[in-house]
């Protein structure tokens, strides 16, 4: 009898990790996308003088509020965003190992790499690939 319990477990744990559509994904992307130009525009008018003294601040900043929002809500949020809190998903390890806050770093340094945000077309995001992750309902 135990050992189907731990069958069913197991069987239950390999469906739980069946990955989101690309439209959920999307509106993931959307939710965070607003956030992120929300904040951005909020430290841009406290530090006007400072993101208005060159476009390399000022891209350096965007980047690093990029970074931080998804780094700091993952982290803390065992692989959630605002995104994926509205859609009820969550980002976790394909290993079925917890997540944690350095896969938040990883995914989000992947985030950063040019035209990353085009991977998605292939169903597999770069963020997601290269750091054993993916993202499902939670």
């Amino acid at each position: 009898m135990e050992m189907q319990k731990d069958l069913l477990n197991e069987i239950h744990q390999e469906l739980s990790l069946e990955p989101v559509t690309a439209g959920v994904r999307f509106v993931n992307y959307l939710v965070d996308f607003v956030i992120f130009y929300l904040v951005t525009i909020a430290v841009s008018i406290a530090f006007k003088s400072a993101v208005a003294s060159s476009v390399f601040a000022s891209l350096f900043i965007n980047y690093l509020i990029f970074f931080l929002y998804y780094v700091l809500l993952e982290g803390t949020t065992n692989g959630k965003t605002i995104g994926k809190m509205v859609t009820g998903t969550v980002a976790v390890r394909e290993d079925g190992a917890p997540f944690t806050f350095n896969d938040a770093v990883m995914r989000s340094l992947s985030r950063l790499v040019p035209f990353e945000a085009f991977s998605t077309f292939g169903g597999y995001p770069w963020h997601d690939r290269w750091t054993g992750t993916r993202v499902v309902r939670g």
